[in-house]
């Protein structure tokens, strides 16, 4: 019979903070390789209603995420 073991849990929420409004500045394209109209305030509003997220967060370049973090 397998078994395992926890040994231990945590967390870390990254520090670089991106919102939804960076959208703005970004450009996107269809499958096809065309490019989608600027997004808008409306449409990047909408995205946030849909999902929920008001921003994302990433790790600093230097890290991987099998790196472990003290709290500060």
């Amino acid at each position: 019979m397998t078994s395992s073991n926890i040994t231990g849990t945590g967390c870390y929420i990254p520090a670089i903070k991106v919102p939804n409004r960076q959208f703005l500045e970004n450009e996107f394209y269809q499958a096809d390789g065309t490019p989608v109209p600027k997004a808008t305030e409306d449409i990047v509003d909408k995205l946030q209603e849909i999902t929920c997220i008001r921003e994302r967060r990433y790790i600093e370049d230097d890290l991987n995420t099998s790196d472990r973090r003290t709290a500060s």
